[in-house]
């Protein structure tokens, strides 16, 4: 499993368990979603070419 995909993993699982906290502990819920934003964004940002190929087929 690559970086990126760890991070949409964790993204993954950060947002289910948000939803099975929604009713009850609703900061801690806010704050598992505040987690998956942070490593989608992280995901977006790794394993990514400086410049990508002009005929978008480039290698990973």
């Amino acid at each position: 499993m690559t970086d990126r995909q760890s991070c949409i993993h964790c993204a993954r699982v950060y947002l289910a368990q948000s939803r099975h906290f929604t009713s009850r502990h609703r900061g801690f819920s806010f704050r598992l979603l505040d987690w998956a934003g942070q490593m989608r964004r992280r995901a977006m940002t790794r394993d990514l070419p400086a410049q990508g190929d002009l005929f978008g087929g480039h290698k990973a």
